[in-house]
């Protein structure tokens, strides 16, 4: 898998480089870019597999340089300090993202979770998402990107009618009966779907409000427009009433 840097820091790209050698071996680091400019060359010059790419950056950042590249044709994994609006623009695309301090531990998950993706005729969907969510960054998103264990998957966030926690997957279930299992635990999906009018009813359990039909008081169940019934936990109930009048 040949790779390329792209960090404005000098030493945050040489680490990088050292842990990739030194725990993730089946990477090859081409090259190191000090700036977008320099990516860009890098990119066209050696046609990589991998990029890791910084989003804070002098000049152009990384969301600039990737618009700027007319057609993408490597994976990329986001390395950058924190910063809110960006990991929920990460969330939201399904695309992987290291914190700086990079851990190895999560640097070898992340290649390791490029290695068994199925496809990546999809990624023009995450970039034009994450591109749009970067230029208006006032409007919540209407879209999901589902990183799938069968593939990656666009969804309409208004067709999501609940999630169901399952160990480290969830299960989501769509108004066109469909059900998709993603790689992501619920808790991912809570961090980003809550805007958007879903409540977590239930440790196992986050409902889209707009699909709730009826909620029977008596056994502190919701059932939802595709038939389908869900808990509602004892100490839940006061803020998901709450929550109802809100619609």
């Amino acid at each position: 898998m040949k790779a390329i840097i792209i960090d404005d820091e000098q030493k945050s790209r040489n680490l990088l480089k050292e842990l990739l050698h030194r725990y993730c071996p089946e990477v090859q680091v081409l090259d190191l870019a000090a700036n977008a400019q320099e990516g860009i060359e890098m990119i066209q010059k050696n046609t990589p597999d991998l990029v890791f790419l910084d989003i804070q950056m002098p000049d152009l950042n990384g969301f600039q340089l990737l618009d700027s590249i007319n057609e993408i044709n490597f994976d990329i994994i986001f390395v950058t300090a924190y910063n809110e609006f960006a990991v929920k623009a990460y969330k939201y695309t399904a695309f992987d993202y290291l914190l700086k301090p990079v851990i190895p531990e999560d640097l070898q998950k992340s290649i390791a979770r490029l290695k068994q993706k199925h496809e990546k005729n999809k990624l023009n969907d995450q970039l034009s998402l994450l591109l749009k969510i970067w230029k208006t960054p006032k409007e919540l998103p209407n879209k999901l990107i589902i990183n799938a264990l069968d593939g990656i998957t666009l969804l309409n966030i208004s067709e999501i009618i609940c999630l169901e926690a399952d160990g480290p997957y969830t299960t989501i279930f769509t108004a066109n009966d469909g059900k998709i299992v993603s790689s992501k635990n619920l808790r991912e999906y809570e961090d980003i779907l809550t805007e958007h009018h879903f409540f977590r009813t239930h440790h196992s359990f986050m409902v889209n409000l707009n699909h709730v039909k009826k909620f029977i008081k008596s056994d502190n169940l919701l059932v939802l427009t595709n038939g389908q019934t869900v808990d509602v936990s004892k100490r839940k109930k006061e803020e998901f009433l709450e929550m109802l009048k809100n619609i």
